[in-house]
């Protein structure tokens, strides 16, 4: 009789534990995960970025993320401050913005090579830059300052100057006419 009781649990254990494995197998993945994922996953590489800005064409206005996956001001930005505008300004930023991982550059200590190509001082920086007479132009930048770090209201107002939103708050629902 023991045997049968120790047999039935152990089996009703195992069956147990595989549903569990299993679900964590094939877990659904968070907006979240997808979001943090959807920025990083579509970095350019910081070594053919100028070739990649100059052959766009003259009338391309890039706008650029220059961020570090190393780095707990870049991931404070990418996982707080923009989703918080994603979430605030129903802008959908990783279709607008396109991220570079200058991870590369600390690792060989050549981030002064940011200043020098893009006037960027310090990371992590939005810039906005278009080609014109087959020079890159710097057309306006937002870059993190320790003593004051970039806020939501910062990349908003950003967004606004380069004409990516136009400041409206959205309408989560209709008000009906009356």
């Amino acid at each position: 009789m023991l045997k049968r009781i120790m047999f039935t649990f152990l089996t009703l254990l195992v069956i147990y534990s595989g549903a569990i494995v299993g679900y964590k197998i094939f877990e659904p993945e968070t907006a979240e995960e997808i979001a943090d994922t959807a920025i990083t996953s579509q970095s350019l590489d910081y070594a053919t970025l100028k070739d990649y800005t100059l052959n766009s064409g003259t009338s391309v206005i890039h706008y650029y993320f220059f961020g570090s996956s190393k780095t707990n001001d870049s991931l404070y930005v990418m996982n707080t401050v923009l989703r918080s505008v994603n979430r605030d300004t129903s802008v959908d930023l990783t279709s607008l913005i396109e991220y570079v991982d200058v991870a590369p550059l600390e690792d060989m200590m050549t981030t002064n090579q940011l200043q020098s190509d893009w006037t960027v001082t310090s990371y992590p920086a939005f810039v906005a830059c278009q080609v014109q007479n087959g020079q890159i132009i710097i057309l306006n930048k937002l870059e993190w300052n320790p003593n004051s770090p970039t806020s939501e209201d910062n990349v908003i107002q950003w967004l606004i100057i380069n004409g990516l939103y136009d400041g409206a708050t959205p309408d989560l629902i209709a008000t009906p006419a009356t």
